[in-house]
C-alpha cells in the first residue's frame, strides 16, 4: 500500500516523465524533417500531406491527409509514435531507417504541414 506522500511523489515523477517526452517532439526541425518526408512518406501521403502519393491509393485503407484536423488535434507523442512504429498493417515503422533525430524532425515537418 502506498502512503499518500509516496502517490504524491510518484505521480509527480511520472509527470515529469510525461513532460520529458512531449519536449523532446518538440526538439524537432521541421526544415531537416523535409528531406525524410519526401523520401520515405510523400509516396503514400504526397509532397504536400494531401494523401494523394503516388501509392495512397494502393494502401488499405488509404493514407490519410497530414492538413487536417485529426492530425493538428493528435499529440506530438502520439504523432512521433506513429511515425516511428508505424500503424496497423499499412504505414511501416521507420525506426532503425530513420535515427532519433530523424524521426523528431519529420514529426516537426509533419506538424508544419499540418499548420500546428
Amino acid at each position: 500500500m502506498f502512503s499518500i506522500g509516496r502517490l504524491t511523489v510518484i505521480t509527480a515523477v511520472l509527470s515529469m516523465a510525461g513532460l520529458a517526452v512531449g519536449l523532446a517532439a518538440d526538439q524537432g526541425d521541421a526544415k531537416r524533417g523535409k528531406a525524410p518526408y519526401r523520401q520515405f512518406c510523400a509516396v503514400c501521403h504526397g509532397e504536400k500531406g494531401l494523401g494523394n502519393g503516388p501509392m495512397a491509393k494502393s494502401t488499405t485503407p488509404p493514407a490519410p491527409r497530414l492538413t487536417g484536423s485529426d492530425i493538428r488535434d493528435m499529440s506530438d507523442d502520439r504523432l512521433l509514435d506513429a511515425i516511428a512504429n508505424g500503424v496497423g498493417a499499412t504505414m511501416p515503422a521507420w525506426r532503425g531507417l530513420l535515427n532519433d533525430q530523424q524521426l523528431l524532425d519529420v514529426t516537426a515537418y509533419v506538424r508544419s504541414l499540418a499548420g500546428s
